[in-house]
Formats: structure tokens, sequence, C-alpha cells
């Protein structure tokens, strides 16, 4: 009997641990669907979404910029195909790394890449690391990229100046927008890497010519690298740029200049229109437009001819015998001379202590007004400045930008009785009457549509 007892008695106690381990499992499992359901349904979107751009990114597709013609249609900028590298920041585990990996292969400084993959930014688009790729740089990175995750190569357009140093004051140069920029309202739809106008034309048509950018959506691998394309937003091209400029007459103006430091103006007297407009020392854009080490840029802001300075628009210079135009009609309407008062021409004019000397040696005899202006006579405007007096003159100067005409000296600092040195800074510039660019109209490959300015 007693042992039968403790039979039933290790039985009853086997039934409790079964209950218990049947109360466990299915506690288990009720935990286990409980977060399968928390999974799936209340946070599936979320997870979705992760998993979504886990497969997927996002890549901007830069636009073509408009291009730039002469008067007579000759291409002046066009773009040219070319390989940029880029950087998926989302597919790489080691920055430090992958920037070793970029310099030794492609020569990069080390400093720039990392400036370029620290930069603010959304994490989610591709970082411009260089632009400009060689087929041989390109041929490197495909043939490495197993080693690079996250790093791609796309075939973009380039900046492109057929004629090298030709106009380049005119037309500038375009360049990466730089973090500065991007804070304006002006380049707030841009990002890193987007290429702007940064001087001349480039950069004063900027908005009309740079486009629209666009984008793509491709599936890439565990490393980051495409497979495929899914959806494609295509960019938008910039408008084309028609300027007044002669290119061939540009190119005889500057081949006059040759190694000269100066400028050369040419004007269309019917129309106003700047034909051309030549200045030197110069600059190749097709340089400029590429990335510059902090070395070389140096060099070039540095250098002593000032080749960035556009001498034609920016040089400050005494405007000479142009101005006797405005003294003889000041003479005039001040009944100080008339067409026939003549005076003797002996080469020079003392005023105080110091003889101003005539453009000739020896003076021009007799001279009247008429003469005196179709033979640039110093000494007779010398000699009738001071019967004038200052005030005149000035207020004729300044009429002859009156609206509805053209100005000859369209910005200069006119001297008058209440004149103060530190203000005078004379400057010899022929422009429209309306002081808006000279560079008068541009047309729309989008449309039939021309603006004047």
């Amino acid at each position: 009997m007693a042992t039968a007892g403790l039979h039933d008695s290790e039985l009853g106690e086997l039934q409790r641990r079964l209950i218990i381990l049947r109360v466990g499992l299915l506690l288990v499992v009720a935990l286990l669907g409980l977060q399968l359901w928390n999974l799936q349904i209340r946070e599936g979107p979320y997870y979705r979404d992760l998993s979504a751009n886990n497969r997927t990114r996002s890549v901007i597709m830069e636009p073509a910029r408009g291009l730039i013609y002469d008067r007579n249609g000759m291409l002046l900028a066009n773009n040219v195909p070319s390989f940029t590298l880029y950087v998926s920041l989302e597919d790489v585990k080691d920055r430090d790394r992958l920037i070793d990996q970029l310099s030794s292969l492609l020569g990069l400084d080390e400093a720039l890449v990392r400036k370029k993959l620290t930069a603010r930014g959304s994490k989610q688009l591709p970082r411009k690391v260089k632009d400009r790729l060689t087929l041989r740089e390109a041929t490197l990175i495909e043939s490495h990229r197993l080693d690079l995750p996250g790093v791609m190569v796309q075939v973009e357009s380039q900046r492109n100046y057929p004629s090298g140093m030709t106009a380049s004051h005119i037309l500038g140069y375009v360049g990466e927008v730089s973090p500065e920029q991007l804070e304006k309202p002006e380049f707030a739809d841009l990002h890193q890497g987007s290429i702007v106008g940064q001087y001349g034309v480039e950069k004063f048509f900027d908005q009309l010519m740079r486009g629209q950018a666009g984008q793509k959506s491709i599936e890439v691998d565990a490393v980051g690298h495409e497979k495929r394309t899914v959806v494609v937003e295509q960019p938008h091209a910039g408008d084309n740029l028609y300027l007044t400029i002669d290119a061939r007459l540009q190119k005889v103006a500057e081949n006059l200049l040759g190694e000269e430091t100066g400028a050369i103006v040419a004007l269309d007297p019917r129309t106003g229109d700047v034909l051309a407009m030549a200045s030197r020392p110069g600059f190749d854009p097709n340089i400029l437009s590429r990335e510059l080490t902090p070395k070389q840029w140096a060099e070039i802001v540095q250098d002593e001819g000032r080749p960035l300075n556009n001498r034609a628009s920016q040089g400050q210079y005494p405007p000479g015998s142009v101005f006797k135009v405005m003294m003889a009609a000041a003479a005039l309407e001040t009944k100080t001379v008339t067409p026939s008062t003549s005076i003797f021409c002996n080469g020079g004019y003392q005023f105080g202590r110091r003889v101003y000397h005539d453009w000739k040696a020896g003076g021009h005899g007799s001279v009247d007004l008429r003469h005196a202006l179709v033979h640039s006579c110093d000494v007779y405007f010398y000699h009738f400045a001071q019967r004038i007096g200052m005030d005149p003159i000035a207020a004729m100067a300044r009429r002859c930008s009156a609206p509805g005409g053209f100005v000859v000296v369209a910005a200069f600092a006119i001297v008058s009785v209440s004149w103060r040195p530190a203000a005078c800074c004379v400057r010899m510039i022929v422009v429209r009457s309306t002081s808006l660019p000279a560079f008068s109209s541009f047309g729309s490959t989008k449309s039939s549509s021309s603006f004047s300015w």
C-alpha cells in the first residue's frame, strides 16, 4: 500500500509539472504572437519604409547648362560629357578607410575628400567627390568597385569653352556652389555639388541657364552598387543665351592687345550694342571651371597682372579727350565761347608755376572751337576751363547721362566746388543710358520669346 501511495504522489507531481510547462509554453507562444502582431501590424509601415530605404537610393541627375552664342550664332560655351565620382554615405561603414582608398587610387587630397563627405547636407543624397574624371580614373574606380562600398561613377555634362581665353571676362566661368551661397535664397533649391555661374554672364544669367535638376530612384545591392533603375524624373536643360558680342571682332580686339595690359571696347553707335569687350591679361575659363586646390587659386588671385580683373568695366582711368565734348558744350551754354572764338596754341599752358603741355609738340597754332575738337587741342580747353568754372562743367557732365540718349562717361565722380579728394574716382566706360547690362538679349530653346536688357 505504501508503494502504491508513493507512485500516486510521484504521478501527481509529474502532472503538476506538465501543467506548469504547458502554461509556460502557452505564455511564450502568446508573447511571440503579440510581438509578431506588433512588428507586422503596428510597426509594419515603419519597417517597410526602412526596408525600402535600404534597398533603394535617390540619385540627383544634373541638368545640362544653357549654351552661349555670339550675335551670329557662333558657339561660345557648350557642354561635354564627363565622369563624376559620387559617394553614398548610407553605404559607407568605414569612412576613414574609404577616404584612404580614394586618395590612393586617384591621388586626391585626403583633407579635401574628408571635407566633401562631412559637409552639411542630406545624407540620403550622394556626395560629389570629384568631377571631370578621366577615362583611366573611371575605369580604375569600376575595377575596384567591390572594395569601394557606396562609390558610384555618373556620366554628366561639364561646361566647356571651345575658344579658350577668347571673351573670358565676358563669359566668366562656373564652379560648385559654396556653403555660403547655399545659405542665400536664390540658391535654396540647390544642393552640395551643384554647378553655378561664378563670374561674368555665367553668373549674371545663372538662374536662367542652370536648368532644373532631375532625380532617379535606383535599387542597390548590399554594398550600395546600382542594380537597376526604379523611377526616373528627367532633368530640364537651361535656357540658351545670345550675346551682342561678335566673336570674330572680339578675337581681333584681343589680338591687337596681344601681351599688353589694357582694354578695348567696340560699340555699334546705332544701337549701343557691345560688339567686342577685350581685356588683358585674361584667363582660361576651362581651368577655372574645374576644381582648383587652394594653392592653384592663390596663384591666380595673387598674379601681378590681375587676370580676373575686367579692365573694360572695372578699370579706373581718366576720361581723357572724350571729356572735351562736355567742356565744349558747357562753354557754349555759359557763353564763355562761341564757335568762332580762337586762341593761339603754342604747345603749353602755364597754370601757377607749372606748364601743362599739349599732346602736340610746338602746338596747333590759331584754333577755334571746331578745330580744337577736331585736333583735340589740350591748350584750348585748359585755357577756357578756368573761365567756365568747375560747377558748370560738372552740371553738363551730369546732364549728358539724361534718359533718351547714350552716355559716353557712364560712371565717374564729377569734380565740383564741393569736391572732396577722397571721393574722386573717374571711370571710363560706354554703356546704354539706362545703365543696364550691355548684353542686350537672350533667347530660349523652349519658346520663341526674347528679352531685352
